[in-house]
């Protein structure tokens, strides 16, 4: 028996796919924007050191810990955004697919009903 809606079906699968590459590119971005303020940090701290001498007084660490609290709340805004779509694009994928099979489930019934 030759499967009826290839379309949605393809829909569905593209859905999901777009769904799981946007969880991995969250992930890799949270995973680049964490490394990025702890390095970016230290680079900072490294900086305000020198600047130290010049009439700026920044107790040591104070620019480290600033960059890794920004990049941890900016890690936290993108885990709740990409993963919202990532789970928003995989669930209209597996929508698609339940009303697909709801079709196919209703339409044996039918044929069934329909038997004399």
């Amino acid at each position: 028996m030759e499967k009826k809606h290839k379309a949605l079906r393809t829909i569905g699968a593209i859905y999901k796919i777009l769904g799981i590459i946007a969880g991995i590119v969250t992930l890799l971005t949270v995973i680049g924007i964490c490394a990025a303020s702890i390095l970016g940090g230290a680079a900072l701290d490294s900086l305000g050191r020198e600047l130290g001498g010049y009439g700026y007084s920044s107790p040591s660490g104070l620019f480290s810990g600033a960059g890794l609290v920004g990049g941890l709340l900016i890690s936290l805004f993108i885990i709740l955004n990409g993963g919202g779509l990532a789970l928003t694009f995989y669930a209209m994928g597996e929508g698609i697919s339940i009303l697909i099979s709801l079709d196919e489930k209703t339409s044996d019934t039918v044929e069934l009903l329909n038997r004399p």
